[in-house]
Parts: C-alpha cells; sequence; structure tokens
C-alpha cells in the first residue's frame, strides 16, 4: 500500500468507526465517549421521552397518538443499539484492528493491492450521497411544507408539524418561535441520521473488507494448486488455511453483536412500518406530512434490508469457498497433500449463518424481509379494525 493509501485509509477508518462504533482510535479517541453519550441522549430524551411527555400532556386524536408511539418506539430502538455497542465494544475494535493489520499483511503477502476494498467503500458512498439526501430532505422539509400549508387554519401543536417532539412550554404559533425550534430539531435529526448511517456504513465497511479477503483466499487456494504434486503445495495451502482461521474469527466477533441487532430489528421494526403505513393511511394531512412519512417508511425499511443482505453474503460465503475446493483436481494428489484438503473442507462446514439472539432463531437473509413484510401486514390490519 502506497503512503497516501495508507493515510486515506486510515483516516477514512478511524473517522467512521468513532462516529459508528465509538471506538477509541488514535486519531479521535478524545471524542468517542462524547459521541456514545450524545448519540443516546439524542435518540432516548429528544426523541422517546419528548415523544412520550407530549402525549401525557393532553387528549391527541388516534393518529397523531400513534405517530408518537412510532417516535418512542423508533428512539428506544436505537438506543438499544448503541447500548449494545458499547457492551460488544472489545469485538467491534477486534473487527477494525482485524481490518487495519492482519488483513493488510495478508494482503502485502500476497503482492496485491491492500486498498482495493477501500476504494470500493469510498465509490458506495458517493453513490449513496444523492439518494440520502433525498431522503433526509423529504423528512426534514416535509414537516416545514406542512407547517406552511396549516399556517392559520389550526393550532401547529395539534398535528405531528415536527420531527422531534417538546413539552408545550413555549408557544410555537409564533412564526419566531417556531423558526427557532424548527431550526434546532433539524440540527438534532440531522446528527440522529448520522448515527444510523455510520454504523450502517461501518457494517459496509466490514463486509467489503470480508469479501475481499475470501477473494483473496479463492486466488491463494488457486496458486497452491499449481503446485498440487510438490512439497510447496503444502506451504502455501496451510498459510490459506491459517488466513481462513483469521477470517473465522472476525466473523464470530461480527456475530457476537450483529445478532442483537437483528433480534432488536425483528421486534421493532415491524411495528413501526405498520404505524407509519397506517398514518399514511388514515391521516388526513397535507402533503408534506405525508412525504415525511414515506421518507420515514425509507429510513427504518432501508437498514433491515441491508442487514438481512449482509447475512446472505455471509452465508454464501462458505458455499463458495468448499465448492471451490471441492471442484479444483486433487483426486490425484499426494496422501499429505489431500490430508490437508480435507482439513479445510471440514473447516467449510462450520455454520456462518448470522441468527438472531435468545428466543428467536430466524436468521439475517433475503427470506427475512418477506417474513417481515408479512407480519407487518397483519399488525396494519388489527390497526386498521380498532
Amino acid at each position: 500500500m502506497t503512503s497516501i493509501g495508507k493515510k486515506n485509509q486510515r483516516k477514512f477508518y478511524q473517522t467512521l468507526m468513532t462516529l459508528a462504533f465509538f471506538l477509541d482510535t488514535s486519531q479521535y479517541r478524545y471524542i468517542s465517549r462524547f459521541v456514545k453519550q450524545f448519540y443516546i441522549f439524542d435518540w432516548m430524551v429528544l426523541v422517546s421521552v419528548a415523544a412520550a411527555f407530549t402525549i401525557l400532556e393532553g387528549n391527541y386524536r388516534m393518529p397523531f397518538v400513534m405517530e408518537l408511539i412510532q417516535y418512542m418506539i423508533v428512539g428506544f430502538y436505537f438506543t438499544s443499539i448503541f447500548v449494545v455497542f458499547i457492551i460488544k465494544k472489545e469485538a467491534i475494535m477486534s473487527n477494525y484492528n482485524c481490518i487495519q493489520t492482519k488483513f493488510i499483511q495478508w494482503s502485502n503477502k500476497r503482492a496485491l493491492h491492500s486498498n482495493a476494498a477501500y476504494k470500493r467503500n469510498i465509490k458506495t458512498v458517493k453513490s449513496l450521497s444523492i439518494p440520502l439526501a433525498i431522503l433526509s430532505l423529504s423528512i426534514a422539509l416535509g414537516p416545514l411544507i406542512s407547517t406552511i400549508n396549516d399556517i392559520g387554519k389550526l393550532p401547529l401543536d395539534n398535528r405531528a408539524h415536527f420531527v422531534l417532539f417538546w413539552p408545550t412550554i413555549v408557544d410555537t404559533n409564533k412564526l419566531s418561535m417556531y423558526g427557532i425550534i424548527y431550526t434546532l430539531q433539524v440540527i438534532f435529526t440531522i446528527i440522529l441520521y448520522i448515527s444510523v448511517l455510520s454504523f450502517n456504513l461501518g457494517y459496509m465497511v466490514f463486509l467489503n473488507e470480508l469479501i475481499t479477503q475470501f477473494e483473496m483466499l479463492l486466488n491463494g487456494i488457486n496458486d497452491a494448486f499449481k503446485y498440487k504434486m510438490d512439497k510447496q503445495f503444502q506451504t502455501l495451502f496451510i498459510d490459506c488455511i491459517r488466513h481462513h482461521q483469521i477470517i473465522i474469527k472476525f466473523l464470530d466477533d461480527l456475530k457476537s453483536y450483529f445478532k442483537w441487532m437483528i433480534l432488536i430489528e425483528i421486534i421493532v421494526v415491524q411495528v413501526i412500518l405498520a404505524i407509519l403505513i397506517y398514518n399514511l393511511t388514515k391521516v388526513n394531512a397535507s402533503l408534506g406530512y405525508k412525504v415525511k412519512i414515506a421518507g420515514s417508511i425509507l429510513f427504518n425499511l432501508l437498514p433491515i434490508c441491508f442487514h438481512c443482505h449482509i447475512g446472505e453474503v455471509v452465508l454464501s460465503l462458505h458455499t463458495r469457498l468448499s465448492n471451490h475446493i471441492y471442484n479444483m483436481p486433487w483426486y490425484d494428489m499426494p496422501n499429505k497433500n489431500k490430508q490437508l484438503i480435507v482439513i479445510m473442507l471440514q473447516r467449510t462446514q462450520r455454520d456462518l449463518t448470522l441468527s438472531s439472539a435468545l428466543f428467536s432463531s430466524e436468521r439475517a437473509s433475503r427470506s427475512l424481509i418477506s417474513k417481515v413484510i408479512k407480519q407487518v401486514y397483519t399488525i396494519l390490519n388489527v390497526l386498521l379494525k380498532t
């Protein structure tokens, strides 16, 4: 890796890991604690507690209460995720260190450019910038458009015009005060989006680095088979076995905290989506309100789709590796070399499934998305009948 490549990779990954998982990287060790505390305060207090207090303050119609409940659930949901990151910080740090050390060492040993995954990650971030900007603007500007449309028609506090909520201790019907409150809300909302986006980008980094290492492992196996009749095969293939063990350790660390995210998402996301769709169909509001709800649906749906995609990719890795080794011309090799192949084939039988923790055995895969959608339909039918 060139010095410029190393510097860029170190800067990007350190910044991302600090924002996503509160890791004390060498460059940002002094702000990780602040980021952690601010994220939890932002989600738990400014979203969950504020929405709950708004419900307790007065009598509201069902659609408004449903939206407030949705905000409470979302706030608790992301707060729980960040608590998991705090508890499993050692495993996340192990993943990060593995990328920065062992993965790079293997790339250099294979005489390959160790910055390939980094460039792919940067390209993905750039391709996502425009869709994410549109999604963020739809949620942030939707309440403002809705408010402008409803000025003079009803008290502004009677509808969910705001991204976040607060007790009615100020007169938000005054345009100047509303402007101040709305500006603060947009600032905090941007921080909320950064928190969610950053840990999903962190998973993207882990996934792309993992895929790159598996591709290098397959190439290493191909190179070893060029010497299948020689003793040099043993040296090269044993090196592949060792690196495969490093990859398995990386996955074990990932599974130790990823499974809790899947569990939380299975429980929470389907309820959130049902409430949002209920509000979209039942609330008689302006276009801006509907734009905000549509943006919220995407905001809650896209992460679980991405996490299921990660699980699907991981599921295919060992199958691909096992089939690749089995299809190699191993049958006419010396017995000592065959023994190494048997060892590797046995290792590829290990289950890599990213499943949820405790009482749910659901695994992260594309089939889980269809199950979530079916459950959303069931919950929505119940809400519509109430």
